[in-house]
Order: structure tokens, then C-alpha cells, then sequence
């Protein structure tokens, strides 16, 4: 009876063994991702590319490979670290805004000149057509996406803005080093901030204004903040990215690395910036809605916005220049469709 037992017993403890065996080998071959941004979870960008992706991701690897979303710097505060953590392997995935490093990023940064492109899907299809004259600036991550929004707006706190002497002397959130110098050559004072801080400041006084894409209204309620929203000033365009740690996509299988590589790049980039451009109409409407005047400047206005910020414009393209050793204004002009 004794040897018996002894022998179930063998058996049993062979079986368990041969099943954590089998289980090691299931968790062996899944894999999951961590995705980090700054942003709450209802941002448009989590709500329309992360969180697709992540349930796009599932199904094509049959749940081998998967993403796991965390928002709100749950990875780590500071949206201007978000490089950092990819390329040091904190995240295997960030959302970022090349803009928070803008010396890595000086070339994608061509892309925000004011009057270049109408909107987020143009300057996005530009930055694909020539992205192998931006490779460089992407070399140490694996770039899954680069996409833009629509023209900035300017939200004002308590003064409205329809021209150039309507800015002198505002202290105005800037969400780039091109509308910065924009600002200065407009009379106004550029402040640089993260947008997650823009809410408190214009509450406070600290700024008079903000300068963001439409999309910000209804993101960080900043309609909330203000009584004025210039819509069709001749503004910059934001950038950003969806970058991959070099070391997480290689340990990649390379059923994995195809299964992700179709459903990012351009395609994903494209849903981006539609995600902004709808996202930046309901934010006009709602700033509509709760009592926001918005202003269209005139055609006079609009010249003179234009001809006091040619010279900046002019200055951050040569700088670029030099500081990368490169035409700049070949590459503007690449990007604009011109060469």
C-alpha cells in the first residue's frame, strides 16, 4: 500500500512538474510592452493610436504580444524625459513631442515653419516622404510613428487678439523654439511649459496666453482658463513620436517585429493626426459652447503677422543649418514638396 502511495505520489509530482514546464514555455513566448506617455487616459492620442494599436497588437499575434498603456507618467514624470526612458529602456514605448529635446530633433522641427502645410495630414505625409532625411535623428530607437497636428490657436486669458499690437507684452505659453521666436518677433514674451502645466498658470495669471493646438481646449480644459480663442493666425504645427526601444525590438521574434511593423509607420502616423485634426474641431466647439469668442484675424493682420516673423524664420532655418551641417533650406524645401 506504502509503495503504492509513493508511486501516485511520483506520478503527481512529475505531472505538476511537466506542467510548469508547459506554462513556462507559453509565458516564454509572450511578451508584453510598456507603453508610457504624459498624458490622462482619455487624451485623443491614447484613446485613438495607443489603445488601437494595443488591441490591433493582440490580435494579430493572437494575444502572443502585447501592450500594456501607462498614462500620466505613471513611468515616470516629466514629459521632456520621454527620450530618455525609450533610449534607456525604462519604457520599451514612449509618446513624445520632439520639441522637449529640440537639438536631437532640429531637423523634424522644419516641419512646424509657420504656412508650410495647412494641416496635421500634409505635414505628416511630408515628414514620411522624407524620412530618410530625418533617419538620423530617430538612429537610436526603432521609430514607430511621426505624425503632426493642425496650426496652433492662441487661447487668451483676458485680452483678445486680432493683431500684431494686440500681443505686445503678453507673457504666452509657446509649444515649440520656432513660435517662440515667433512670439518674440510679435512683441510678445515666449514662455516655455509643459502643456499638463498650462491649466494652473493661466488660472493664476503667471501666463496671459496659450499657443497649442486646437485639440488642447478640450485636453486640459483650457477653456476653462480663458475668454478669447485666435483661430487663423499663421502659426506653427506640432510634431511627435512614437518611439521603440532598439534592444526591446530586436529581442523581438521576427513574426512579432512584421506583425508590429504593419500596423505603425506611415499608417499609424496618418491616425494620429486625424485623431488631432477631429479632436482639435470638437475643441473648438466646445470653447464655442462655454463662451469663448473666436476670432478670425483679417487679411491686413494676417500680412502683418507675417512680415515681422519672416526674419526669425529666416534665422532659425539658417541656424539649423549650421548646426547640423546641412541645407536647411534644401530641406524645407523637400518637405514642402519643392525639390
Amino acid at each position: 500500500m506504502r509503495q503504492e502511495f509513493k508511486g501516485l505520489r511520483s506520478f503527481a509530482i512529475s505531472a505538476i512538474s511537466m506542467a510548469g514546464i508547459i506554462t513556462g514555455v507559453t509565458f516564454a513566448n509572450a511578451a508584453e510592452l510598456k507603453v508610457a506617455h504624459f498624458m490622462p487616459a482619455t487624451h485623443p492620442m491614447d484613446k485613438g493610436v495607443m489603445t488601437p494599436l494595443a488591441e490591433q497588437l493582440n490580435e494579430a499575434t493572437n494575444g502572443e504580444l502585447t501592450i500594456r498603456i501607462f498614462p500620466s507618467g505613471e513611468l515616470g514624470k516629466g514629459p521632456a524625459q520621454q527620450y530618455k526612458r525609450v533610449v534607456t529602456g525604462v519604457a520599451d514605448i514612449v509618446f513624445g513631442i520632439p520639441e522637449y529635446t529640440p537639438k536631437r530633433f532640429s531637423k523634424t522641427a522644419m516641419v512646424h515653419l509657420p504656412g508650410l502645410f495647412p494641416g496635421g495630414e500634409a505635414a505628416t505625409n511630408a515628414l514620411w516622404d522624407n524620412i530618410d532625411l530625418l533617419a538620423d535623428e530617430y538612429e537610436k530607437t526603432k521609430l514607430l510613428g511621426l505624425w503632426a497636428n493642425n496650426p496652433s490657436v492662441l487661447i487668451t486669458r483676458d485680452r483678445a487678439v486680432r493683431t500684431v499690437a494686440d500681443m505686445q507684452g503678453m507673457k504666452i505659453r509657446t509649444p515649440n523654439p520656432v513660435m517662440a521666436d515667433l512670439v518674440k518677433a510679435w512683441g510678445g514674451i515666449p514662455v516655455s511649459m509643459p502643456t499638463i502645466d498650462t491649466y494652473n498658470a493661466m488660472n493664476t495669471g503667471v501666463i496671459d496666453a496659450v499657443m497649442i493646438g486646437p485639440s488642447g481646449i478640450r485636453s486640459y480644459k483650457l477653456n476653462e482658463t480663458a475668454k478669447y480663442v485666435t483661430t487663423n493666425m499663421p502659426s506653427a504645427l506640432d510634431s511627435f513620436y512614437l518611439l521603440m526601444n532598439k534592444s526591446s525590438w530586436e529581442n523581438l521574434s521576427d513574426e512579432h517585429k512584421a506583425a508590429l511593423d504593419g500596423l505603425t509607420g506611415r499608417e499609424l502616423s496618418l491616425r494620429g493626426a486625424k485623431s488631432f485634426f477631429e479632436a482639435g474641431q470638437a475643441g473648438l466647439k466646445l470653447a464655442q459652447e462655454t463662451g469663448l469668442e473666436l476670432i478670425e484675424i483679417d487679411a491686413e493682420a494676417d500680412k502683418e503677422f507675417r512680415t515681422q516673423m519672416q526674419k526669425a524664420l529666416d534665422a532659425f532655418v539658417a541656424n539649423v543649418g549650421s548646426e547640423k551641417n546641412i541645407d536647411a533650406s534644401a530641406l524645407v524645401d523637400a518637405l514642402a514638396g519643392k525639390s
